[in-house]
């Protein structure tokens, strides 16, 4: 049933991650109008992040679905086909934040605040010369603070919307230069936010997740030593779109590794987080196997588990192909710390080996 204000026909999806975009799809499938809202000035999430899918390993550069063809395992919208794959029953609606929602179920009215992109997308043509004349140099949230993007910046290679984005404000030196460039006259720095109320009859919270933080976890290193990365950025500089076009190196001195180990359960499968993840073993089993291809036979690849978390039989054959294929080497125990050499930057391991002793490597 629905009030006289509500829209039962129509569904708000908030978050436009992978979860979002299949919500959406599927609603829009079945005849439903939907307002997809994401907060970032594009959809993808994490898995734009991601260089490649396990256990598959197709690129994720277009983000696609199964109906792309032969392969394609991402269940999104894809900035890859005609029409961005979109279904004309699905509004997107980037740079937007839900601040308020009333109502009861089959019937809310939602407000929406709509943060200025200063481009017209319709208009905008990706020629990058506002990017290449904006004088303002910032970290790269998609490269997770790698490499640096302009206040004129794209969010991804194939965004969506597919089109730039000015971030003004205290960053921005309002020189307007990046308005002066565009060929299309597509830039408004003069633009300002706007809220609208829509009505509603269901409401799809697809937020997404935070990834964790060691930090706090001193005895990692993470943050004190160059070469302790998290599995985003690693992804970042497996990914050919990444600050180093796909070659795996290190931080510190950009050489080649020799060796890399992976450390899983860290903030998992403690008092605070007692449970498993479920994705880490096959997510360090991709990485491992991506530094063999990218690397070659000469790099040298553990994986500290607690236990081997192979949820199902495909992922089980993944698991035994990196270890007997590729020479993955799956060592059962807990790191409790790793130190750093000054003078090389290498890090140094300590644990248990299958006969009790320690070793350090």
């Amino acid at each position: 049933m629905t009030g006289p204000n509500g829209n039962p026909n129509t569904i708000l999806v908030i978050g436009g991650g992978v979860a979002g975009m299949r919500a959406a799809a599927d609603l829009a499938e079945t005849g439903l109008k939907v307002i997809l809202v994401e907060a970032s000035p594009s959809l993808g999430g994490r898995v734009a992040q991601l260089g490649f899918m396990f256990p598959t390993h197709d690129c994720v550069l277009c983000r696609g679905s199964t109906d792309h063809g032969y392969g394609c395992t991402r269940p999104s919208i894809s900035p890859a086909f005609p029409d961005n794959n979109r279904h004309p029953n699905i509004r997107v609606e980037t740079l937007t934040e839900v601040t308020e929602v009333t109502g009861q179920a089959g019937d809310f009215t939602v407000t929406l605040r709509h943060h200025p992109r200063h481009v017209d997308v319709d208009r905008c043509v990706n020629c990058r010369l506002c990017t290449v004349v904006c004088p303002v140099n910032l970290p790269s949230e998609f490269q997770m603070g790698m490499a640096f993007r302009k206040a004129a910046y794209k969010t991804a290679p194939r965004a969506i919307p597919d089109a730039y984005v000015i971030e003004t404000g205290p960053y921005c030196e309002d020189c307007g230069k990046c308005a002066q460039v565009c060929p299309t006259q597509c830039i408004d720095l003069n633009q300002q936010a706007s809220t609208e109320r829509v009505h509603v009859g269901s409401i799809i919270l697809a937020v997404g997740y935070k990834p964790y933080d060691p930090t706090p976890l001193e005895e990692y290193g993470y943050g004190r030593y160059q070469n302790v990365v998290t599995p985003m950025h690693y992804e970042r500089l497996a990914s050919r779109s990444g600050p180093t076009e796909g070659i795996v190196a290190r931080i510190s001195d950009g050489k080649l590794p020799k060796k890399i180990a992976w450390l899983q359960c860290i903030g998992s499968r403690d008092q605070e987080h007692p449970y498993c993840s479920s994705i880490c073993c096959m997510f360090a089993t991709k990485e491992a196997i991506l530094a063999k291809q990218r690397i070659g036979v000469g790099i040298d690849c553990t994986i500290f588990v607690m236990d081997e978390r192979a949820f199902n039989k495909e992922y089980t054959k993944y698991y035994n192909l990196a270890r007997d294929k590729h020479g993955v080497n799956y060592e059962r125990c807990r790191v409790s710390a790793i130190r750093e050499d000054p003078s090389t930057k290498d890090l140094l391991v300590k644990y248990p080996g299958a006969d009790g002793k320690l070793i350090e490597e």
